[in-house]
């Protein structure tokens, strides 16, 4: 079973600091009511596709100081959520070691071969 399925009313979620190196596939899938969620000051290089298309009532997200992998083309469904939703990232998202906003990264400089 999934860790948050069951926390359909949750509205705040943080996870900042905490080592966080992936996120499991669905993790936040249940999380309807989730308004604000913290995941920044970690160790997350990308995030699974689709991980955040059912968090209809997000109004802020922090994922800053993350060494976001934006050779590897993962970083693609990041990038593409980031840049219809820009106005609900605090703070910002950048590629490890090049500092561009991770929403700005394009599939043309991205490649499968890259990916871990």
């Amino acid at each position: 079973p999934r860790v948050f399925d069951s926390l359909t009313q949750l509205t705040y979620m943080d996870l900042g600091g905490n080592r966080l190196q992936a996120l499991p596939e669905g993790v936040f899938d249940r999380l309807v009511n989730l308004q604000k969620l913290f995941l920044h000051e970690n160790q997350l290089k990308s995030i699974p596709r689709g991980a955040f298309d059912n968090l209809k009532s997000l109004t802020h997200i922090w994922l800053y100081d993350n060494p976001w992998d934006c050779a590897c083309s993962d970083i693609l469904y990041l990038s593409g959520w980031l840049a219809q939703h820009a106005g609900k990232e605090q703070g910002q998202a950048v590629c490890s070691g090049t500092n561009t906003p991770v929403r700005a990264v394009t599939e043309a400089s991205t490649s499968p071969s890259k990916c871990p």
